[in-house]
């Protein structure tokens, strides 16, 4: 019974935002793989900058949730980390995930992706841990 109520205040936190005035831990960076050409397969790498004090979780897997918008074709919409990482001796990344989203324009343009980023910290200090949804917008320039 015990482990139910703390399940359900465990759960209950997620929902309510507790915790949402927690700095912007993993902060992505977005680049194109190469310039992007109208009608041609191209690719936007997402990289990360770790807050200093913090660590990311390998599993769960840090995700990327897009939603399409018009004008750009994207392969898929949900892209995971993998939770591989040889370096890795506990259940945190030492080298930060990189995701790759190809991407094609019907024409040149700029375009912004909106998306969800969604990953598990722990604060290496005081060994709190957190998972953290934050609103993010690609970039996509096509010449």
């Amino acid at each position: 019974m015990l482990n139910t109520v703390v399940g359900l205040m465990l759960a209950l936190t997620q929902l309510t935002g507790v915790g949402s005035g927690l700095p912007q831990v993993l902060t992505p960076s977005f680049k194109p793989t190469a310039p992007l050409a109208a009608g041609k397969k191209g690719s936007v790498v997402v990289s990360f900058n770790l807050l200093q004090g913090y660590e990311i979780n390998r599993t769960p897997p840090v995700s990327l949730t897009l939603t399409a918008v018009p004008g750009l074709k994207l392969d898929k919409t949900d892209f995971k980390s993998s939770p591989d990482d040889p370096k890795s001796k506990d259940e945190y990344y030492v080298d930060l995930p990189v995701l790759n989203v190809p991407v094609v324009a019907s024409k040149a343009g700029k375009y912004e992706i909106p998306g969800k980023l969604v990953y598990f910290f722990c604060s290496k200090s005081d060994g709190f841990c957190s998972r953290q949804v934050v609103d993010v917008k690609v970039p996509v320039s096509v010449q």
